[in-house]
């Protein structure tokens, strides 16, 4: 009996921390999500002033969730979210609007990735 209880609550434990880290990372993914769509906008209008402090704000963000994320999923899909950000950084100093517009899709990309590896689906168990 108390080896199924030992099992019952290392089980329960499993699932309470699951639940935890994927409650983190998808409201990071939210938030940074937000702030690329604000990003992309500004570009479309050709507003780079506004594009910097959006992106200022998204490099903040993403510096306050890296350390968690690290912990919580592969560290080469942080390698690539920081390598987009600073391709953006740089095109947003050339005001390069197309390779902006691609490079925020791309980062878009990424952290939509990022969120459906951590959703509780079927693919990701096996």
């Amino acid at each position: 009996m108390k080896v199924w209880a030992t099992v019952g609550g290392f089980l329960i434990l499993i699932t309470v921390l699951m639940l935890i880290s994927m409650h983190i990372i998808l409201g990071a993914t939210a938030k940074i999500e937000s702030g690329l769509s604000d990003l992309y906008e500004n570009v479309i209008e050709n507003n780079y002033y506004l594009a910097k402090s959006n992106y200022l704000d998204i490099v903040k963000k993403w510096n306050e969730y890296k350390k968690s994320w690290a912990m919580l999923i592969e560290h080469q899909e942080i390698d690539k979210i920081d390598e987009e950000l600073t391709k953006i950084n740089e095109y947003l100093l050339e005001q390069n609007r197309v390779l902006l517009i691609s490079e925020i899709g791309l980062l878009k990309f990424y952290i939509r990735h990022v969120r459906e590896m951590t959703l509780l689906k079927i693919e990701n168990i096996f």
